[in-house]
């Protein structure tokens, strides 16, 4: 007797199948929450290089507003501005009119 082997009853088959179903059900989500996450972990990538991009860009234009905030303080458009908005001219500046 000690060599027979018992036979698995119904209700603990049945149990098995369930677990079984259970760890597929699990393993199917996981695999689904898998999959959002490599997505959205792709629309993060190219968020994060989009907005690298954007910084690269306004470094730029800081760099730019700052020349040109040194050529505003500067004579040379100071004399500019004063000669084409106001009309001003040097002393020693001759000027010729056309005459209509």
């Amino acid at each position: 007797m000690a060599g027979k082997r018992r036979r698995p009853s119904k209700s603990n088959r049945r149990g098995m199948v369930a677990i079984a179903g259970i760890v597929m059900v699990l393993l199917v989500g996981l695999l689904v929450q898998s999959q959002q996450l490599t997505e959205q972990n792709a629309l993060y990538e190219s968020r994060k290089a989009e907005l690298e991009q954007q910084i690269k860009d306004e470094e730029m234009r800081a760099g730019e507003i700052a020349n040109l905030e040194e050529y505003v303080n500067s004579d040379e458009y100071i004399a500019s501005v004063a000669r084409d908005k106001l009309g001003l001219v040097f002393e020693d500046e001759i000027l010729f009119q056309a005459e209509d």
